[in-house]
């Protein structure tokens, strides 16, 4: 999918694509591919004199092959947030700020974008050159990575309430929810970490321009903001896992101590039975009338011994 875009007295309006090659010529001041075919990979292809980024050198993770300049324009690769059968994951958008437009290259269908384009028909979306198209992008991507969080903060108290508040808890379903959230939250902070890489390599080239500085600034400030929080969720994650692996413990102790007690408390029937049960011919027990009544009450007698006695010390 090809989306055009055009900055028309400092707002940025969605163009038609109906008749793509004459647009793209002249009045693109934003180009972005989503899962291009070869003819709109085609068509793109004018504005650059190499092969257009492609999957293998977007997810290229070295700082040089991300963040760059060359007789193209300036090449930056971000990280973006994303959900997939119910998981939360990452994709690697690329961006190319030229002189007289911006182009991103992308194989995934983002939530960001998507927002960023609902604000875009209504108008809200203020720019005056490619550059600050795609700090708008960044900030956006910002916003909804905040949003993320406070996602990953309120399932956060709803798991901490079921592990240390509820008697009946889901010990196991509760750990696997924290797996999923020190998953989601580690996607979310290696966004962030992305992002302000992407945005200190940025601030190098818009020294000349205040208003760009000024919005590089903010998106930073935000940033560091939200790596603070990031790690106090991780804190909190861990501490909720170990609580819940320390309550499982407890209660696998418990009931080893009940199966504990109950080897005590049946060892001393189990020894008189044994006792009576031997063959030999000379035991006087076996001809008295009383002697099986006997047998049971010691029996029973030597059950309730044990369990009075640890049921007195407070071990029951």
């Amino acid at each position: 999918m090809l989306q055009i875009y055009r900055i028309e007295n400092g707002v940025l309006r969605e163009k038609a694509t109906d008749d793509m090659l004459p647009v793209l010529a002249e009045e693109a001041s934003w180009i972005d591919l989503e899962e291009p075919d070869e003819a709109e990979r085609d068509q793109v292809q004018q504005f650059f004199k190499d092969e257009m980024p492609d999957s293998d050198d977007m997810e290229e993770i070295e700082s040089s092959a991300r963040y760059f300049s060359d007789e193209q324009g300036l090449h930056v690769h971000s990280l973006f947030l994303f959900q997939s059968e119910g998981r939360v994951r990452t994709s690697t958008v690329a961006f190319v700020v030229q002189a007289e437009r911006l182009l991103s290259f992308r194989d995934t269908k983002l939530a960001d974008f998507r927002l960023l384009r609902l604000r875009i028909r209504r108008g809200w979306v203020k720019v005056k050159q490619p550059m600050d198209i795609l700090l708008s992008i960044l900030d956006q991507k910002v916003e909804n990575l905040a949003d993320a969080i406070e996602d990953v903060h309120r399932d956060l108290e709803q798991v901490g309430y079921s592990v240390l508040e509820e008697e009946n808890g889901e010990l196991d379903q509760d750990i696997e929810r924290l797996a999923r959230l020190e998953d989601t939250n580690g996607k979310i902070r290696l966004c962030l970490m992305d992002t302000q890489r992407s945005i200190s390599f940025i601030q190098r080239y818009v020294r000349a321009d205040k208003q760009s500085r000024r919005t590089c600034a903010e998106i930073q400030h935000d940033l560091d903001t939200l790596m603070s929080h990031t790690t106090f969720l991780f804190d909190k994650i861990n501490f909720l896992m170990d609580a819940a692996q320390g309550f499982i413990n407890i209660q696998q102790n418990q009931i080893i101590k009940i199966f504990s007690i109950a080897a005590v408390v049946f060892l001393p029937p189990t020894m008189i039975a044994s006792i009576y049960g031997m063959n030999f011919q000379v035991m006087p027990e076996l001809a008295l009338d009383f002697g099986y009544p006997m047998a049971i009450g010691l029996m029973i007698l030597s059950g309730m011994a044990p369990y009075w006695y640890f049921k007195r010390k407070g071990w029951l």
